[in-house]
């Protein structure tokens, strides 16, 4: 666990010392520290690199996929959970399905039919991606733990005269924050995180995302600012590792919800 630990750490730890240093430090020594805090590099972030417009629009795009994901994977979840007829384990074996399934295979395929759509390279487009693609992780997350849920409590609420629906949102959905709190902190990550997707969707030289971004404005072939690219990935980085930090408590609780009956 050390070893595996330390493999983890070890370039964090480089790029975070290589952010406070000048290009001519970088490439004489690498692995020293840094002869002062020079904060230039993450100045010039947000002057020459304008990252912060990119980084609000990763936060937007985080918000909506999980708005997305929180209000039909927990829905789609209950009605699979809750079904007596075959339908329910057939449905969840098909949405399991699409965990197997590579990014790879589907690309060329899911650029067609967006062009066919008319919504190529739009932000539409990648939220439309990005929510189906984590519909089947998620309704997973939530048919497991909602079967540890008695049915005896929806019969409760029905016999007080809830209707289906506020029986599942006043009710079953409040038991599934362990279950929330984990596709909203996995997809948070991940998506602001992403880099190969958005690129690919949204094309290089459209959408301003902050990986993308930062990818765009560094990436002349004679030039390369290690420096810059150092203290972007460290600003980038920080947001999502500071909120796995604070709740990776409540993640693991919620990946190993309904685990055990």
């Amino acid at each position: 666990m050390l070893v595996s630990g330390l493999a983890f750490v070890s370039p964090c730890a480089l790029a975070l010392l290589n952010s406070f240093k000048t290009l001519p430090e970088i490439i004489q020594a690498p692995l020293a520290l840094p002869r002062s805090l020079n904060l230039e590099n993450y100045a010039y972030l947000f002057t020459g690199v304008r990252i912060a417009g990119p980084m609000l629009n990763s936060l937007a795009m985080c918000v909506a996929v999980i708005g997305g994901l929180v209000a039909v994977a927990p829905m789609a979840a209950y009605s699979i959970t809750r079904r007596t007829t075959r339908t329910g384990p057939i449905l969840r074996v098909f949405f399991l399905a699409g965990i197997t399934v590579p990014f790879q295979i589907i690309m060329v395929p899911l650029l067609k039919l967006f062009r066919m759509l008319g919504i190529e390279f739009s932000y539409f487009a990648l939220w439309l991606h990005y929510v189906s693609w984590g519909l089947p992780l998620c309704i997973f997350i939530y048919s497991g733990f909602m079967a540890t849920i008695p049915k005896e409590i929806e019969e409760a609420a029905a016999i007080d005269g809830c209707s289906p629906l506020r029986t599942f949102w006043q009710v079953v959905f409040p038991l599934l924050s362990p279950c929330t709190v984990t596709v909203v902190i996995f997809w948070g990550l991940w998506i602001w995180n992403d880099f190969m997707q958005a690129f690919i969707i949204m094309g290089a030289s459209r959408g301003d995302l902050a990986f993308v971004q930062l990818w765009r404005f560094l990436s002349d072939k004679y030039v390369k600012n290690w420096n810059t690219i150092f203290a972007g990935v460290v600003v980038l980085s920080a947001p999502v590792t500071l909120l796995y930090l604070a709740m990776q408590q409540r993640f693991v609780k919620g990946l190993t919800a309904g685990a055990v009956k």
